[in-house]
Protein backbone atom coordinates (compact mmCIF):
# COMPACT_ATOMS: atom_id res chain seq x y z
CA UNK A 1 0.00 0.00 0.00
CA UNK A 2 1.28 3.45 -0.88
CA UNK A 3 2.32 5.59 2.07
CA UNK A 4 0.21 8.59 2.81
CA UNK A 5 0.15 11.43 5.30
CA UNK A 6 -1.78 10.56 8.43
CA UNK A 7 -4.92 12.50 9.40
CA UNK A 8 -4.68 14.34 12.73
CA UNK A 9 -7.41 14.42 15.37
CA UNK A 10 -8.93 17.79 14.37
CA UNK A 11 -9.18 16.82 10.71
CA UNK A 12 -10.58 13.41 11.66
CA UNK A 13 -13.34 15.10 13.67
CA UNK A 14 -14.06 17.49 10.78
CA UNK A 15 -14.33 14.57 8.35
CA UNK A 16 -16.84 12.85 10.61
CA UNK A 17 -18.83 16.04 11.24
CA UNK A 18 -18.87 16.81 7.50
CA UNK A 19 -20.23 13.35 6.77
CA UNK A 20 -22.83 13.50 9.55
CA UNK A 21 -24.31 16.96 8.90
CA UNK A 22 -26.41 17.33 5.77
CA UNK A 23 -29.46 19.32 4.79
CA UNK A 24 -31.54 17.07 7.05
CA UNK A 25 -31.02 19.27 10.10
CA UNK A 26 -32.74 22.12 8.22
CA UNK A 27 -35.38 19.99 6.49
CA UNK A 28 -36.28 18.35 9.82
CA UNK A 29 -37.53 21.60 11.37
CA UNK A 30 -41.06 21.30 9.94
CA UNK A 31 -41.80 17.63 10.81
CA UNK A 32 -40.29 17.97 14.30
CA UNK A 33 -42.39 21.08 14.91
CA UNK A 34 -45.46 19.22 13.67
CA UNK A 35 -44.83 16.40 16.12
CA UNK A 36 -43.69 18.29 19.22
CA UNK A 37 -44.06 22.05 18.73
CA UNK A 38 -41.65 23.92 21.02
CA UNK A 39 -40.24 20.59 22.21
CA UNK A 40 -39.05 19.56 18.75
CA UNK A 41 -35.43 19.93 19.88
CA UNK A 42 -35.99 17.14 22.44
CA UNK A 43 -36.17 14.62 19.58
CA UNK A 44 -32.43 15.05 19.06
CA UNK A 45 -31.75 14.64 22.77
CA UNK A 46 -33.76 11.41 23.04
CA UNK A 47 -32.28 10.12 19.78
CA UNK A 48 -28.77 10.83 21.06
CA UNK A 49 -29.55 8.92 24.27
CA UNK A 50 -30.85 6.02 22.15
CA UNK A 51 -27.72 6.02 19.98
CA UNK A 52 -25.15 6.65 22.73
CA UNK A 53 -24.68 2.97 23.75
CA UNK A 54 -24.07 2.12 20.08
CA UNK A 55 -21.64 5.04 19.74
CA UNK A 56 -19.68 3.92 22.81
CA UNK A 57 -19.74 0.29 21.65
CA UNK A 58 -18.28 1.09 18.24
CA UNK A 59 -15.73 3.45 19.81
CA UNK A 60 -14.68 0.61 22.13
CA UNK A 61 -14.29 -1.83 19.24
CA UNK A 62 -12.44 0.73 17.12
CA UNK A 63 -9.77 1.84 19.57
CA UNK A 64 -7.84 -1.42 19.37
CA UNK A 65 -8.35 -2.20 15.68
CA UNK A 66 -7.86 0.84 13.44
CA UNK A 67 -7.94 -0.73 9.97
CA UNK A 68 -9.52 -0.23 6.56
CA UNK A 69 -13.00 -1.69 6.62
CA UNK A 70 -13.91 -0.77 10.19
CA UNK A 71 -17.05 -2.55 11.37
CA UNK A 72 -16.57 -5.42 8.94
CA UNK A 73 -13.15 -6.25 10.35
CA UNK A 74 -14.27 -5.96 13.99
CA UNK A 75 -17.26 -8.25 13.49
CA UNK A 76 -15.42 -10.75 11.30
CA UNK A 77 -12.72 -11.26 13.92
CA UNK A 78 -15.19 -11.75 16.77
CA UNK A 79 -18.30 -13.29 15.14
CA UNK A 80 -16.71 -15.13 12.23
CA UNK A 81 -16.56 -14.68 8.47
CA UNK A 82 -20.27 -15.06 7.67
CA UNK A 83 -21.65 -12.54 10.16
CA UNK A 84 -18.67 -10.30 9.51
CA UNK A 85 -19.49 -10.25 5.81
CA UNK A 86 -23.17 -9.57 6.55
CA UNK A 87 -22.27 -6.53 8.66
CA UNK A 88 -19.72 -5.20 6.16
CA UNK A 89 -21.88 -5.71 3.08
CA UNK A 90 -25.04 -4.24 4.62
CA UNK A 91 -23.05 -1.28 5.97
CA UNK A 92 -21.38 -0.63 2.62
CA UNK A 93 -24.74 -0.69 0.78
CA UNK A 94 -26.37 1.49 3.44
CA UNK A 95 -23.69 4.13 2.99
CA UNK A 96 -23.67 4.14 -0.81
CA UNK A 97 -27.47 4.55 -0.63
CA UNK A 98 -27.00 7.48 1.75
CA UNK A 99 -24.41 9.09 -0.56
CA UNK A 100 -26.69 8.66 -3.58
CA UNK A 101 -29.58 10.21 -1.64
CA UNK A 102 -27.46 13.22 -0.62
CA UNK A 103 -26.40 13.81 -4.21
CA UNK A 104 -29.97 13.50 -5.46
CA UNK A 105 -31.13 16.02 -2.83
CA UNK A 106 -28.41 18.46 -3.91
CA UNK A 107 -29.19 18.10 -7.63
CA UNK A 108 -32.96 18.33 -7.13
CA UNK A 109 -32.63 21.61 -5.19
CA UNK A 110 -30.50 23.38 -7.80
CA UNK A 111 -32.28 21.72 -10.76
CA UNK A 112 -35.38 23.85 -10.29
CA UNK A 113 -33.42 27.02 -9.60
CA UNK A 114 -31.01 26.92 -12.55
CA UNK A 115 -32.84 26.59 -15.90
CA UNK A 116 -29.66 25.52 -17.72
CA UNK A 117 -29.60 22.30 -15.70
CA UNK A 118 -33.05 21.33 -16.98
CA UNK A 119 -31.62 20.39 -20.38
CA UNK A 120 -30.59 17.12 -18.73
CA UNK A 121 -32.57 14.72 -16.52
CA UNK A 122 -32.06 14.67 -12.76
CA UNK A 123 -30.76 11.09 -12.99
CA UNK A 124 -28.14 12.13 -15.57
CA UNK A 125 -26.98 14.99 -13.34
CA UNK A 126 -26.95 12.66 -10.31
CA UNK A 127 -24.71 10.26 -12.21
CA UNK A 128 -22.35 13.01 -13.38
CA UNK A 129 -21.95 14.33 -9.83
CA UNK A 130 -21.47 10.88 -8.30
CA UNK A 131 -18.65 10.02 -10.68
CA UNK A 132 -17.30 13.57 -10.49
CA UNK A 133 -16.78 13.30 -6.73
CA UNK A 134 -15.35 9.81 -7.11
CA UNK A 135 -12.87 10.97 -9.75
CA UNK A 136 -11.80 13.92 -7.59
CA UNK A 137 -10.89 11.43 -4.86
CA UNK A 138 -9.18 9.05 -7.27
CA UNK A 139 -7.06 11.80 -8.80
CA UNK A 140 -5.81 13.19 -5.52
CA UNK A 141 -8.37 15.35 -3.66
CA UNK A 142 -7.42 14.14 -0.19
CA UNK A 143 -10.07 13.19 2.33
CA UNK A 144 -7.88 14.67 5.05
CA UNK A 145 -6.71 17.77 3.19
CA UNK A 146 -7.66 21.43 3.47
CA UNK A 147 -10.86 20.66 1.58
CA UNK A 148 -12.33 19.51 4.91
CA UNK A 149 -12.10 23.06 6.28
CA UNK A 150 -13.99 24.34 3.23
CA UNK A 151 -16.67 21.69 3.67
CA UNK A 152 -16.89 22.47 7.39
CA UNK A 153 -17.34 26.18 6.69
CA UNK A 154 -20.23 25.49 4.32
CA UNK A 155 -21.95 23.59 7.15
CA UNK A 156 -21.11 25.72 10.18
CA UNK A 157 -21.93 29.10 8.56
CA UNK A 158 -25.65 28.29 8.00
CA UNK A 159 -25.99 26.61 11.40
CA UNK A 160 -24.32 29.43 13.32
CA UNK A 161 -26.25 31.98 11.26
CA UNK A 162 -29.55 30.45 12.39
CA UNK A 163 -28.50 29.91 16.00
CA UNK A 164 -27.14 33.43 16.60
CA UNK A 165 -29.47 35.52 14.42
CA UNK A 166 -32.48 33.80 15.97
CA UNK A 167 -31.50 35.30 19.31
CA UNK A 168 -32.29 38.79 17.99
CA UNK A 169 -35.96 37.89 17.46
CA UNK A 170 -36.28 35.26 20.19
CA UNK A 171 -39.90 35.16 21.33
CA UNK A 172 -40.57 33.40 24.67
CA UNK A 173 -44.32 33.62 23.98
CA UNK A 174 -43.88 30.72 21.55
CA UNK A 175 -43.18 28.49 24.53
CA UNK A 176 -46.46 26.93 25.59
CA UNK A 177 -46.00 24.46 28.43
CA UNK A 178 -47.95 21.32 27.56
CA UNK A 179 -47.34 17.65 28.33
CA UNK A 180 -45.22 16.06 25.62
CA UNK A 181 -47.29 13.60 23.62
CA UNK A 182 -45.32 10.36 24.08
CA UNK A 183 -46.65 8.88 20.84
CA UNK A 184 -45.53 11.95 18.91
CA UNK A 185 -42.12 11.76 20.56
CA UNK A 186 -41.64 8.18 19.38
CA UNK A 187 -42.84 9.15 15.90
CA UNK A 188 -40.28 11.94 15.71
CA UNK A 189 -37.28 9.79 16.68
CA UNK A 190 -36.68 8.18 13.23
CA UNK A 191 -36.44 11.69 11.72
CA UNK A 192 -33.95 12.89 14.32
CA UNK A 193 -31.95 9.63 14.35
CA UNK A 194 -31.17 9.91 10.64
CA UNK A 195 -29.53 13.31 11.26
CA UNK A 196 -27.22 11.79 13.91
CA UNK A 197 -26.01 8.72 11.99
CA UNK A 198 -22.62 8.17 10.31
CA UNK A 199 -20.63 8.79 13.52
CA UNK A 200 -19.03 5.39 12.80
CA UNK A 201 -17.91 6.26 9.28
CA UNK A 202 -14.44 7.24 10.41
CA UNK A 203 -13.82 3.59 11.35
CA UNK A 204 -13.65 2.75 7.63
CA UNK A 205 -10.43 4.74 7.29
CA UNK A 206 -8.90 3.96 10.69
CA UNK A 207 -5.62 3.04 8.99
CA UNK A 208 -5.24 6.64 7.78
CA UNK A 209 -5.59 8.24 11.23
CA UNK A 210 -2.63 9.50 13.23
CA UNK A 211 -2.22 7.66 16.57
CA UNK A 212 -5.48 5.74 15.97
CA UNK A 213 -5.63 3.93 19.33
CA UNK A 214 -5.98 7.30 21.02
CA UNK A 215 -7.66 9.42 18.35
CA UNK A 216 -10.29 7.24 16.70
CA UNK A 217 -12.32 6.87 19.91
CA UNK A 218 -12.10 10.61 20.55
CA UNK A 219 -13.10 11.42 16.98
CA UNK A 220 -16.21 9.23 17.18
CA UNK A 221 -17.36 10.64 20.53
CA UNK A 222 -16.50 14.30 19.88
CA UNK A 223 -18.09 14.42 16.43
CA UNK A 224 -21.26 12.75 17.74
CA UNK A 225 -21.54 15.23 20.62
CA UNK A 226 -20.80 18.22 18.37
CA UNK A 227 -23.48 17.24 15.85
CA UNK A 228 -26.00 16.48 18.61
CA UNK A 229 -25.37 19.91 20.19
CA UNK A 230 -25.64 21.77 16.86
CA UNK A 231 -28.81 20.03 15.68
CA UNK A 232 -30.49 20.52 19.06
CA UNK A 233 -29.52 24.21 19.20
CA UNK A 234 -30.63 24.70 15.60
CA UNK A 235 -34.13 23.29 16.20
CA UNK A 236 -34.53 25.17 19.49
CA UNK A 237 -33.34 28.52 18.10
CA UNK A 238 -35.33 28.62 14.90
CA UNK A 239 -38.58 27.58 16.58
CA UNK A 240 -38.35 30.33 19.16
CA UNK A 241 -37.62 32.82 16.40
CA UNK A 242 -40.49 31.99 14.02
CA UNK A 243 -42.80 29.66 15.95
CA UNK A 244 -45.29 27.30 14.34
CA UNK A 245 -44.92 29.01 10.98
CA UNK A 246 -42.19 26.39 10.51
CA UNK A 247 -44.85 23.78 9.83
CA UNK A 248 -45.86 25.54 6.61
CA UNK A 249 -42.45 25.97 4.96
CA UNK A 250 -39.92 23.68 3.30
CA UNK A 251 -37.06 26.18 3.42
CA UNK A 252 -36.79 27.48 7.03
CA UNK A 253 -33.81 29.76 6.38
CA UNK A 254 -35.84 31.82 3.90
CA UNK A 255 -38.61 32.16 6.50
CA UNK A 256 -36.11 33.29 9.12
CA UNK A 257 -34.57 35.66 6.58
CA UNK A 258 -37.94 37.30 5.92
CA UNK A 259 -38.10 38.17 9.63
CA UNK A 260 -34.55 39.53 9.76
CA UNK A 261 -33.97 41.29 6.43
CA UNK A 262 -35.85 43.58 4.10
CA UNK A 263 -37.40 42.22 0.92
CA UNK A 264 -34.87 41.70 -1.82
CA UNK A 265 -31.97 40.81 0.45
CA UNK A 266 -29.67 38.17 -1.02
CA UNK A 267 -28.36 36.98 2.33
CA UNK A 268 -31.05 34.33 3.10
CA UNK A 269 -30.72 32.88 -0.40
CA UNK A 270 -26.93 32.70 -0.14
CA UNK A 271 -27.11 31.04 3.27
CA UNK A 272 -29.73 28.58 2.02
CA UNK A 273 -27.57 27.72 -1.00
CA UNK A 274 -24.71 27.00 1.42
CA UNK A 275 -26.99 24.52 3.21
CA UNK A 276 -27.42 22.48 0.06
CA UNK A 277 -23.86 23.01 -1.13
CA UNK A 278 -22.70 21.56 2.19
CA UNK A 279 -24.27 18.28 1.11
CA UNK A 280 -21.30 17.84 -1.23
CA UNK A 281 -19.01 17.62 1.79
CA UNK A 282 -21.05 14.77 3.24
CA UNK A 283 -21.31 12.97 -0.09
CA UNK A 284 -17.58 13.33 -0.79
CA UNK A 285 -16.71 12.04 2.68
CA UNK A 286 -19.03 9.05 2.33
CA UNK A 287 -17.76 8.08 -1.12
CA UNK A 288 -14.10 8.59 -0.18
CA UNK A 289 -14.28 6.49 2.97
CA UNK A 290 -16.90 3.90 1.98
CA UNK A 291 -14.74 2.57 -0.86
CA UNK A 292 -12.42 1.16 1.82
CA UNK A 293 -15.28 -1.01 3.09
CA UNK A 294 -15.65 -2.64 -0.33
CA UNK A 295 -11.85 -2.89 -0.55
CA UNK A 296 -11.73 -4.76 2.80
CA UNK A 297 -14.54 -7.11 1.76
CA UNK A 298 -12.82 -7.91 -1.52
CA UNK A 299 -9.37 -8.27 0.07
CA UNK A 300 -10.73 -11.10 2.22
CA UNK A 301 -11.60 -12.98 -0.96
CA UNK A 302 -15.37 -12.55 -0.59
CA UNK A 303 -15.81 -11.62 -4.25
CA UNK A 304 -14.35 -12.73 -7.56
CA UNK A 305 -11.76 -10.54 -9.35
CA UNK A 306 -10.04 -9.74 -6.04
CA UNK A 307 -6.87 -8.54 -7.77
CA UNK A 308 -8.85 -5.95 -9.72
CA UNK A 309 -11.16 -4.68 -6.97
CA UNK A 310 -8.28 -4.18 -4.50
CA UNK A 311 -6.04 -2.18 -6.85
CA UNK A 312 -4.68 1.00 -5.23
CA UNK A 313 -3.29 3.95 -7.20
CA UNK A 314 -0.39 6.26 -6.37
CA UNK A 315 -2.77 8.52 -4.40
CA UNK A 316 -3.52 5.61 -2.04
CA UNK A 317 -7.09 5.22 -3.29
CA UNK A 318 -8.74 1.86 -4.11
CA UNK A 319 -9.93 3.28 -7.40
CA UNK A 320 -11.78 0.22 -8.75
CA UNK A 321 -13.74 -0.04 -5.50
CA UNK A 322 -14.53 3.67 -5.82
CA UNK A 323 -15.80 3.30 -9.38
CA UNK A 324 -17.95 0.30 -8.42
CA UNK A 325 -19.60 2.54 -5.81
CA UNK A 326 -20.61 4.92 -8.58
CA UNK A 327 -22.18 2.11 -10.60
CA UNK A 328 -24.16 0.89 -7.59
CA UNK A 329 -25.26 4.45 -6.73
CA UNK A 330 -26.52 4.91 -10.29
CA UNK A 331 -28.49 1.63 -10.16
CA UNK A 332 -30.12 2.61 -6.86
CA UNK A 333 -31.24 6.00 -8.19
CA UNK A 334 -32.27 4.69 -11.61
CA UNK A 335 -35.17 2.70 -10.14
CA UNK A 336 -36.39 5.08 -7.45
CA UNK A 337 -35.45 8.55 -6.24
CA UNK A 338 -38.04 8.56 -3.46
CA UNK A 339 -36.38 10.06 -0.40
CA UNK A 340 -38.31 8.13 2.28
CA UNK A 341 -37.63 4.76 0.62
CA UNK A 342 -33.91 5.36 0.11
CA UNK A 343 -33.54 6.78 3.61
CA UNK A 344 -35.25 3.74 5.14
CA UNK A 345 -33.02 1.32 3.23
CA UNK A 346 -29.88 3.26 4.15
CA UNK A 347 -30.72 3.16 7.85
CA UNK A 348 -31.69 -0.52 7.55
CA UNK A 349 -28.28 -1.47 6.12
CA UNK A 350 -26.37 0.52 8.72
CA UNK A 351 -28.49 -0.75 11.62
CA UNK A 352 -27.72 -4.39 10.76
CA UNK A 353 -24.05 -3.49 11.23
CA UNK A 354 -24.87 -1.73 14.54
CA UNK A 355 -26.71 -4.82 15.81
CA UNK A 356 -23.83 -7.13 14.90
CA UNK A 357 -21.25 -4.75 16.37
CA UNK A 358 -23.21 -4.73 19.63
CA UNK A 359 -23.26 -8.54 19.50
CA UNK A 360 -19.49 -8.52 18.99
CA UNK A 361 -18.84 -6.49 22.13
CA UNK A 362 -21.33 -8.64 24.05
CA UNK A 363 -19.41 -11.76 23.01
CA UNK A 364 -16.10 -10.09 23.82
CA UNK A 365 -17.21 -9.15 27.35
CA UNK A 366 -19.34 -12.14 28.34
CA UNK A 367 -18.63 -15.24 26.31
CA UNK A 368 -14.87 -14.72 26.38
CA UNK A 369 -14.91 -13.80 30.09
CA UNK A 370 -13.43 -10.39 29.52
CA UNK A 371 -12.23 -8.62 32.67
CA UNK A 372 -14.24 -5.45 31.99
CA UNK A 373 -15.95 -3.71 34.89
CA UNK A 374 -19.57 -4.62 35.63
CA UNK A 375 -20.82 -1.17 34.58
CA UNK A 376 -18.86 -1.44 31.32
CA UNK A 377 -20.43 -4.85 30.65
CA UNK A 378 -23.84 -3.16 30.56
CA UNK A 379 -22.74 -1.25 27.46
CA UNK A 380 -23.27 -4.01 24.82
CA UNK A 381 -26.59 -4.96 26.43
CA UNK A 382 -27.86 -1.39 26.10
CA UNK A 383 -26.44 -1.24 22.56
CA UNK A 384 -28.30 -4.43 21.64
CA UNK A 385 -31.55 -2.93 22.94
CA UNK A 386 -30.98 0.33 21.03
CA UNK A 387 -30.03 -1.35 17.76
CA UNK A 388 -32.97 -3.77 18.03
CA UNK A 389 -35.30 -0.81 18.43
CA UNK A 390 -33.74 0.84 15.38
CA UNK A 391 -34.33 -2.37 13.39
CA UNK A 392 -37.97 -2.22 14.46
CA UNK A 393 -38.22 1.39 13.26
CA UNK A 394 -36.64 0.41 9.93
CA UNK A 395 -39.14 -2.39 9.38
CA UNK A 396 -41.97 0.00 10.24
CA UNK A 397 -40.67 2.57 7.74
CA UNK A 398 -40.28 -0.05 5.02
CA UNK A 399 -43.92 -1.05 5.57
CA UNK A 400 -44.99 2.61 5.35
CA UNK A 401 -42.79 3.79 2.45
CA UNK A 402 -41.85 0.61 0.61
CA UNK A 403 -38.51 -1.08 -0.01
CA UNK A 404 -35.92 -0.33 -2.67
CA UNK A 405 -35.88 -3.31 -5.04
CA UNK A 406 -32.35 -2.51 -6.32
CA UNK A 407 -31.03 -2.33 -2.74
CA UNK A 408 -32.52 -5.71 -1.82
CA UNK A 409 -31.38 -7.26 -5.11
CA UNK A 410 -27.78 -6.05 -4.71
CA UNK A 411 -27.81 -7.09 -1.04
CA UNK A 412 -28.98 -10.63 -1.87
CA UNK A 413 -26.67 -10.84 -4.89
CA UNK A 414 -23.65 -10.18 -2.65
CA UNK A 415 -24.74 -12.86 -0.19
CA UNK A 416 -25.34 -15.37 -3.03
CA UNK A 417 -21.90 -14.62 -4.46
CA UNK A 418 -20.27 -15.38 -1.12
CA UNK A 419 -22.29 -18.56 -0.60
CA UNK A 420 -21.46 -19.75 -4.12
CA UNK A 421 -17.77 -19.03 -3.58
CA UNK A 422 -17.77 -20.96 -0.30
CA UNK A 423 -19.60 -23.89 -1.90
CA UNK A 424 -17.12 -23.92 -4.78
CA UNK A 425 -14.16 -23.89 -2.39
CA UNK A 426 -15.74 -26.64 -0.27
CA UNK A 427 -16.49 -28.87 -3.28
CA UNK A 428 -12.94 -28.58 -4.55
Amino acid sequence: MVKTNKINLLTTILINVNIMIGAGVFMNTAPLTNFLGPFGFSSYIFSAILLLPIVLTIAKLAENRAVAGGLYIYNKEILGNSLGFLSGWSFFLGKITSAALLINTFITFFYYKIPALQKLSILTLDTILIFGLILLNIFGLRLGGKIQYLFASSKFIPLLFVIFTSLSIFNPNFFILTPIDIQNLFSSIPIAVYALLSFEMICSIGHLIENPKKNIRRAILYSFLIVTALTTAMQFSIFFAVGKELTNVNIPILLLGSKLFTNGSYIPGIINSLVFASILGGAFGLLSSNCWNLFALAKDNNFPFINIITKINKNNVPYISSLLQGILGFILLAITQKQETLQSMSVFGVTIAYLLSSTSLFKLFFLQRNTAERTEKMLPILALISSSYLIFLCIKNVINYGASLPFLTIFLFGIILVLFKKYKNYST
